[in-house]
C-alpha cells in the first residue's frame, strides 16, 4: 500500500519516530478523510506508538470505506489480537480469506492466532485448508521469519515449542529443523542438537552447515573421534571452511593432551 506521497511518513516510522508519523498521515485523513491509504497508514503508525485504540478506530475507519480489503481486515484482526479479542481478530481474518481465498497473511494470521489459543487441531486443520486456497503458505521463509522474532525476543523454549509446530504440518521442512539447532545449542542441549543435526545430513549428505553443527557438539559431548569426522566431512566439502580444520586440529591436540595425562574434558573449557 506504500505510494511515495507516503514516503516521508514511512521514512519516519523506519526511524522509530511514530509519534511524528502519526501526525504526518493524520494531515492526510484531515485533508480527505475517504483517503483509505491514508487511514491504514495513520493505523500501522498509531500501532508503533504504542496507541492500541487509536489504531483500532484509524483501521475500523480504513474497513468501513472499503469493507472488503484483505489486508485491511487482517490489520484490524491483529489489532484485535494484539488487544486480547482473539475471538474478534478470528472474524476479521475469515473476512480477510472470504474476500480473497489466496490471502496469505490472513490464513497465516488465523493460524497463528488458532495455534496461540492453544487450540492446535483447528490451527493445522486451517493450514491444510489455507495450503489448498494459497499454495504459497507452504513457503517456509515468513514462517522462519515468525521464529526468528520469538527467537529474538530470548525465549529460547518457545521458539523450539513453534518450530515443533511448524514441523506437525510440514514435518519434512529442512530449514524448521535447522532454525532449531540454534535455541537448542543455547540451551547446551547437545544430545539434541548432534541428533537433529545428524538427521538433517542423513537427508542432505552435502549440507555444510549440518556436519558443521554436529561436529560442535559432538566435541561438547566429548565424543571426539565423531567430531573429527564430522570436520573432516565439512573440510571435504569445502575445503575453504578454515573454522573446520582449527576445530579439527585443535581437537587432535587436546585427544593427544589427555592421552598424556589420562583425562576428559572438552577443548577450550
Amino acid at each position: 500500500m506504500a505510494e511515495s506521497r507516503f514516503e516521508d511518513g514511512i521514512f519516519l516510522m523506519h526511524t522509530d519516530r511514530f509519534e511524528e508519523a502519526v501526525e504526518f498521515f493524520k494531515s492526510f485523513v484531515d485533508a480527505d478523510p475517504s483517503d483509505v491509504e491514508a487511514w491504514y497508514k495513520l493505523a500501522v503508525a498509531y500501532l508503533g506508538a504504542g496507541r492500541l485504540d487509536d489504531g483500532r478506530a484509524s483501521a475500523e475507519r480504513a474497513v468501513e470505506i472499503k469493507p472488503n480489503d484483505p489486508e485491511l481486515l487482517d490489520l484490524l484482526g491483529g489489532i484485535l489480537a494484539l488487544k486480547n479479542d482473539d475471538e474478534g481478530a478470528i472474524e476479521y481474518f475469515d473476512r480477510a480469506i472470504e474476500a480473497k481465498p489466496d490471502h496469505v497473511r490472513g490464513w497465516i494470521s488465523k493460524v497463528m492466532t488458532l495455534r496461540n489459543l492453544d487450540r492446535i487441531d483447528e490451527a493445522k486443520d486451517t493450514y491444510r485448508e489455507g495450503v489448498s486456497q494459497a499454495p504459497s503458505l507452504r513457503d517456509p521463509e515468513e514462517w522462519n521469519d515468525l521464529a526468528g522474532a520469538i527467537y529474538d525476543r530470548g525465549d529460547l523454549q518457545a521458539t523450539i515449542d513453534f518450530l515443533d509446530f511448524l514441523l506437525t504440518l510440514e514435518p519434512e521442512e529442512p530449514s524448521y529443523k535447522f532454525n532449531k539447532l540454534g535455541p537448542l545449542s543455547k540451551m547446551k542441549r547437545y544430545d539434541a542438537v548432534a541428533d537433529l543435526a545428524e538427521e538433517l545430513v542423513e537427508t542432505m549428505p552435502d549440507f555444510v552447515p549440518g556436519w558443521m553443527v554436529r561436529g560442535i557438539a559432538l566435541l561438547a559431548l566429548e565424543r571426539y573421534e565423531e567430531a573429527i569426522e564430522a570436520f573432516d566431512r565439512v573440510i571435504l566439502l569445502d575445503p575453504t571452511k578454515s573454522e573446520a580444520r582449527e576445530m579439527k586440529l585443535r581437537t587432535l591436540e587436546y585427544q593427544e593432551e589427555l592421552e598424556r595425562r589420562g583425562g576428559s574434558g572438552v577443548p577450550g573449557k
